[in-house]
């Protein structure tokens, strides 16, 4: 397959998400959902990193630790409420979903996961 140069790289990765089940004490609950990613450049990256540098409070600096997820971020699916009906993606939710630790160590796993390949990780 050739290489395809383009301005904004989407992609589907799979997230999962494990809590502890709250029904069988000292057991783990799986939940998974599909979040789309977008590529970031390296120059954003920094921009970013740079602008979160230079906040001048670490309450500042906290409250923006997870930008560059959420600007690498653009959509999920397979994500319901507690009635079951599909959540529609937002920053806003998704911000709210990151207060979560559960979930926000199965977002930045699933995120750093779809950064490098198999190959990479084992540094070939």
């Amino acid at each position: 397959m050739k290489f395809v140069l383009t301005k904004e790289y989407r992609y589907w990765w799979p997230v999962k998400i494990e809590r502890p089940d709250p029904v069988n004490p000292g057991k783990w609950q799986v939940q998974s959902y599909m979040h789309e990613f977008v590529g970031v450049s390296e120059d954003e990256a920094k921009a970013l990193n740079k602008e979160i540098e230079a906040l001048s409070t670490a309450e500042e600096k906290r409250a923006h630790e997870h930008d560059l997820l959420i600007k690498a971020s653009r959509n999920w699916r397979d994500v319901i409420d507690d009635d079951k009906i599909p959540v529609e993606f937002s920053e806003e939710l998704l911000r709210q979903a990151l207060q979560d630790t559960w979930y926000r160590v199965g977002l930045y796993n699933a995120y750093a996961s779809s950064l490098a390949s198999p190959a990479a990780r084992k540094g070939n």
